[in-house]
């Protein structure tokens, strides 16, 4: 009678919850965590490489500004440093006023060849007069609307 009380018990959880019996291989479940772990980690590392190590870099070494042009345009001097000159790069550099608030921005080509670091001075110009300038970036990915 115990047997039957069981198996009543049972049904009922069976007819209340469905089937619960429902066991996944375990080497199905290890082999996808794996795959999983597989993934991220090569993802990971493509992301590191991508972020962490840059072929061209530049900073400001000064700036000045054209007499009579003022409000009009704004020399930045920039030093690019590529870890291989020989290759075509780019810099985009912008011009701020007093409010700090972007008066001015250009596109820089950097072509390939000479020293591993160059000094440039590039005007830009601007809708008014700029008193300070900074390097928003650089790349060796030349966009299409530099390339000659």
């Amino acid at each position: 009678m115990a047997e039957s009380s069981e198996r009543n018990g049972a049904s009922l959880k069976q007819q209340r919850y469905g089937d619960t019996n429902r066991n996944m291989p375990a080497k199905l479940i290890v082999i996808g965590i794996v795959g999983m772990l597989i993934i991220a980690a090569a993802y990971i590392f493509v992301q590191m490489n991508r972020v962490t190590t840059p072929d061209v870099s530049a900073t400001q070494a000064g700036w000045s500004r054209t007499e009579g042009k003022e409000d009009e345009e704004f020399i930045f001097t920039l030093d690019v440093t590529r870890e291989k000159p020989e290759m075509y790069s780019y810099c985009i550099i912008y011009a701020l006023n007093y409010d700090r608030a972007e008066v001015g921005r250009r596109d820089v080509f950097v072509p390939g060849g000479g020293p591993k670091t160059v000094r440039m001075d590039v005007p830009i110009a601007t809708r008014e007069t700029a008193v300070a300038g900074d390097v928003y970036g650089c790349s060796t990915e030349i966009p299409s609307f530099l390339k000659k």
